[in-house]
């Protein structure tokens, strides 16, 4: 059985988990896909779990472990997980707690509130694309007119990712697997060896390196197009999580 269960994908799940290790707090560490359990280090008194759960199963597992607590430290824009782990709680009666990725200031973004409204725009805008929302958006993004000649991908470094984005029709030359963040003068190469004029992006936050990506394709002269959060951010930040976990005040919440 374990103390907390922590539902994680980024890097905050990943950092908790590993001072819940630290602090030999007994913890299951929930992750979708095999690359996210190849970034842990079980042991000790940390478990991992890798597969993607429904909500039933979720259930599942938190009644099996029955935990003190339950972190949802999934990504900002994974809403439907995020509505999957709070009905799974309610559920299973446990207590359940958003572990928050705080925004950051951006000026001259173009916001869109779907993916297809993002992908509609472009269909009126002539020019190239580069994307770094991820795997999951590849086959929306094959749909934009001239998509095999316009669109680059960066993804993480999953053979899965990679499959899919091919298998949407974007070319392999088109396609970056990478481990971000990353630095401005890295994501300034990127842009302009791809000749792209719009950056496609979500507000992934410091840690996701926002600032970063805005601030090189800004100065390489291309549009950024901002798909906004789905939904509003509730929650407490990493400086509360961490200072909760080290007093043990996260066992009274």
């Amino acid at each position: 059985m374990a103390e907390l269960v922590i539902f994680a994908g980024t890097t905050e799940g990943r950092e908790l988990s590993e001072l819940a290790k630290e602090l030999n707090i007994h913890t299951v560490c929930c992750v979708a896909t095999d690359y996210g359990e190849e970034l842990m280090e079980a042991g000790g008194s940390l478990r991992v779990h890798a597969g993607r759960l429904g909500p039933a199963e979720m259930a599942a597992l938190i009644r099996q472990e029955d935990p003190v607590l339950v972190l949802n430290a999934t990504h900002p824009y994974a809403d439907v997980a995020t509505d999957s782990i709070d009905l799974a709680c309610k559920e299973a009666g446990a207590k359940c707690r958003r572990v928050l990725r705080e925004k950051q200031p951006h000026t001259g973004c173009v916001e869109f509130e779907t993916l297809s409204d993002m992908a509609e725009y472009l269909n009126t805008h002539e020019g190239g694309v580069f994307s770094s929302l991820g795997a999951k958006e590849a086959a929306a993004l094959a749909d934009i007119e001239g998509a095999e000649d316009r669109v680059w991908l960066r993804i993480l470094p999953s053979e899965d990712g990679l499959r899919s984005c091919i298998a949407a029709g974007i070319p392999a030359k088109h396609i970056i697997c990478m481990q971000g963040p990353f630095s401005e003068e890295l994501n300034a190469a990127m842009f302009r060896t791809s000749g792209a004029k719009y950056l496609l992006t979500k507000d992934t936050g410091r840690t996701g390196g926002f600032a970063d990506k805005v601030n090189a394709a800004q100065k390489c002269g291309m549009t950024v197009l901002l798909l906004k959060r789905p939904q509003a951010d509730t929650g407490e930040g990493m400086a509360f999580w961490k200072e909760a976990l080290r007093s043990g005040k996260w066992r009274e919440l």
